[in-house]
């Protein structure tokens, strides 16, 4: 199955044009469509973090200065959809089937963001965030948690330097044996099936054993999929092994299992998949 229908979680931030980028690359092939989400911040959020006995009338005045702030920031996140768009040659629309070329558009919503994104998510074939990389607690991670623990699909995080033109032509999947990196692996098949190169990377742990990534190169041969085995000894840091044979094999996207227990509104990834998150040059196909 193509990406089709693809949602991108932007905020008027600088990170948005990788994110829209990457989704219009993701949508490219199948002439499918990009919904451009911006959550406005939820006045539960606020409220409590400015105290109680506050008068009606300042309370009032705090509202009314967080809808100016969506204003502008959603203005913004419009601009960039527009530009994005414009630069593939792509067209506006809101309905299916959608076009003979990639389209997208842009939507506003309001509630809790692990509920909107959660659901959004559910009904996408993929959900693109801007990278996350250094942030703490923002609406992004919250929305990121959300979408990839409770949706049931695949997120993909996308660099602050954007992506490739073509992406997934040379593909890393991190395989550890345990079914998030299975479900990652068959959510990703539709870039697998037109990566030019494949590589399969197996970490030893004492958790994990790197043979056990073996025989996903025989699963992909039957889906005439040529892939690569690498054995990593686990020695150090793991994220940074990843890191390093991707950048050794030109990689431009990595495929893994997301990690997490709990949403609670705080970001509970395993440390992995934090650390993957950090990184800032490396787009990362996600599912849990």
């Amino acid at each position: 199955m193509a990406y089709r229908k693809i949602t991108c979680f932007v905020t008027g931030g600088a990170r948005d044009a990788a994110a829209l980028s990457a989704a219009l690359t993701l949508a490219a092939p199948a002439k499918g469509n990009v919904t451009a989400l911006y959550l406005k911040a939820d006045p539960r959020d606020v409220m409590p973090m400015v105290g109680e006995g506050l008068s009606g009338a300042l309370i009032q005045d705090l509202l009314k200065s967080l809808e100016q702030e969506n204003q502008v920031h959603a203005a913004k996140a419009h601009a960039t959809l527009e530009q994005a768009l414009a630069a593939v040659g792509g067209a506006v629309c809101d309905r299916p089937p959608g076009t003979d070329r990639v389209s997208a558009s842009f939507a506003e919503a309001a509630g809790v963001t692990e509920d909107v994104m959660a659901a959004a998510a559910r009904l996408s074939d993929i959900t693109v965030f801007p990278s996350v990389a250094n942030e703490d607690r923002t609406a992004v991670l919250v929305g990121l948690e959300a979408a990839l623990l409770e949706s049931g699909r695949p997120v993909l995080v996308a660099p602050e330097g954007g992506v490739t033109p073509v992406l997934g032509r040379t593909v890393a999947l991190a395989w550890n044996g345990r079914a998030q990196s299975a479900r990652a692996l068959a959510l990703a098949m539709p870039l697998l099936e037109k990566a030019d190169a494949v590589h399969v990377l197996g970490v030893d742990t004492l958790r994990t054993d790197a043979d056990e990534a073996a025989p996903v190169v025989e699963y992909l041969a039957w889906h005439g999929i040529p892939a690569t085995y690498h054995k990593l000894d686990g020695s150090g840091s793991v994220a940074a092994q990843l890191q390093e044979r991707c950048a050794e094999v030109g990689a431009d996207l990595l495929v893994m299992g997301g990690y997490g227990h709990s949403r609670l509104r705080e970001l509970i990834l395993g440390g992995v998949t934090r650390a993957m998150l950090n990184q800032t040059t490396l787009p990362l196909l996600l599912a849990h």
